[in-house]
């Protein structure tokens, strides 16, 4: 099925976002996430400095970086000159600046689906050109918690809020994807729609217990920093919240397998869901038992929003006599 310029717009976004879900999960393994003090420069410049010999520190306007991190509950006297002199690190300074940079294409892009879906009102559904609105406010948004993420010394429960509205805009661009013209829309033949409701369902609950999970290795990062890594998880290994999760993981594959055999292993979009879960159950086993490594914990992160997406996508089109996806 042909898509129309909005459908298209809509893709190029989700993948945009995708990437930038993996950006921001390598700012998050590699403790980069206060890599740039400020926002939206970086240490006070377009550019961000190499060394910390290239920063203006009289340039920098400390008082105001204390105000804000107060506001958002971080203690003011963590935010001072010596302190900020102690924790540059160039590395991690690029590796947020380029986060934030992969941020301006999808801005861009989510501009322009949100004036091509306003311009097309009358081969839109009125539900698609909301969302297409909808999504570049969420981009906007979402751009906001970054700088709360930074002023709040990366408050764990302000870094999931951060992700929380990232999988919300995937669900956005997925709906103007599946609904973005009139008339027949995509459909996959096989498990009803409430049957994939309730791989759905398995899906974000194991992302929400995921996210606490990454709340508790983050807390070990900025306690005992990166090279504590391969400690981590003898320490988290017999939360409540690991043990959860890891165990969740297996109704997931049980879901996935029951939907497997009723859509007969066929169509793109079925393929897609059942590799990403099994190559998540493979990662998981390797973050279990060989350690919370970053590269496994990135593609964690990242293929759990493809496989959110194509789940969601599934959900859409489900149950219905039509075209295979």
């Amino acid at each position: 099925m042909q898509k129309n310029a909005v459908q298209k717009l809509a893709f190029l976004s989700l993948g945009l976002l995708t990437l930038l879900i993996l950006a921001g999960a390598v700012v998050r393994v590699t403790g980069s996430g206060l890599g740039c003090p400020d926002w939206p420069t970086c240490w006070g410049q377009l550019i961000p400095p190499t060394q910390l010999e290239q920063v203006d520190f009289e340039e920098l306007d400390i008082e105001r970086f204390q105000k804000s991190a107060q506001r958002f509950g971080r203690d003011p006297s963590e935010v001072t000159e010596e302190k900020l002199r102690a924790e540059f690190n160039s590395t991690h300074v690029w590796i947020e600046f380029i986060n934030r940079l992969l941020a301006l294409p999808l801005i861009l892009t989510e501009l322009i689906l949100a004036i091509v879906a306003f311009r097309q009102k009358n081969l839109l559904e009125p539900r698609v050109r909301k969302l297409a609105i909808g999504s570049f406010f969420l981009t906007i948004i979402s751009a906001l918690t970054g700088i709360a993420v930074v002023a709040s010394g990366l408050h764990t429960g302000v870094v999931t809020i951060h992700m929380a509205l990232a999988f919300l805009q995937l669900f956005f661009l997925v709906y103007i994807i599946w609904a973005g013209t009139k008339g027949v829309r995509p459909t996959i033949a096989g498990p009803s729609r409430s049957a994939v409701s309730l791989l759905l369902g398995c899906v974000m609950i194991e992302w929400f217990m995921g996210s606490q999970v990454r709340e508790m290795t983050d807390h070990l990062q900025m306690e005992h920093g990166t090279d504590s890594r391969p400690a981590w998880i003898g320490q988290i290994r017999d939360s409540w919240w690991f043990i959860l999760h890891r165990s969740f993981s297996w109704s997931i594959l049980v879901v996935t397998l029951y939907l497997g055999v009723q859509v007969g292993w066929r169509g793109l979009i079925p393929r897609l869901v059942f590799s990403v879960v099994f190559i998540l159950m493979i990662m998981g086993v390797v973050l279990s038992y060989a350690g919370i490594h970053e590269v496994t914990q990135v593609l964690h992160v990242g293929l759990a929003a493809v496989l959110v997406s194509a789940v969601f996508y599934w959900w859409l089109a489900a149950g219905k006599v039509g075209a295979r996806v």
